[in-house]
């Protein structure tokens, strides 16, 4: 499962505005969107998922270098709801009532992506909850210079 979170957040930071500026929306200047840090990110989703009736998983794969631009929160044995795709479900809704906007969604087989965006934050919500080993990740990126730098130069190392 480390290994699954892992491979989200790297493929949430290597999407997340990496051109330098343009993210969706273009909040990143100019304050037009909403300012929220890490914590809070990591926050609502943990509210949002408890809800729903996950728990975190006590690993973090975010270096500690990007603990302000990143956010990774998994679900600590999703298979263990007893429905787990209604939770999964449950938390995106409940994302969504705390403000962030739904955008593109992939589903091939039992693996599911969306991604949300509030302010300069995007987050890849993540499952597979087909059989073996399920999973249920969120990451997120903040879209700012000083982050897509940092992401630069952390993840390329």
């Amino acid at each position: 499962m480390v290994a699954v979170a892992t491979g989200v957040v790297l493929l949430v930071g290597g999407c997340g505005g990496g051109d330098g500026g343009a993210g969706e929306g273009g909040s990143s200047s100019g304050g037009s969107g909403t300012s929220l840090t890490a914590a809070q990110v990591d926050k609502e989703i943990g509210a949002a998922a408890g809800a729903a009736g996950f728990t975190k998983a006590s690993f973090d794969t975010v270096k500690p270098e990007l603990k302000d631009c990143m956010v990774n929160w998994a679900a600590d044995e999703p298979g263990g709801e007893a429905d787990p795709e209604k939770a999964y479900a449950d938390t995106l809704a409940g994302l969504v009532k705390a403000g962030w906007a739904e955008g593109e969604a992939t589903k091939k087989g039992t693996a599911d992506v969306k991604s949300l965006t509030k302010g300069d934050w995007t987050l890849k919500a993540a499952s597979d909850l087909g059989p073996g080993i399920k999973t249920v990740v969120f990451a997120g990126v903040l879209g700012t210079q000083k982050c897509t730098e940092l992401y630069v130069s952390e993840l390329g190392k």
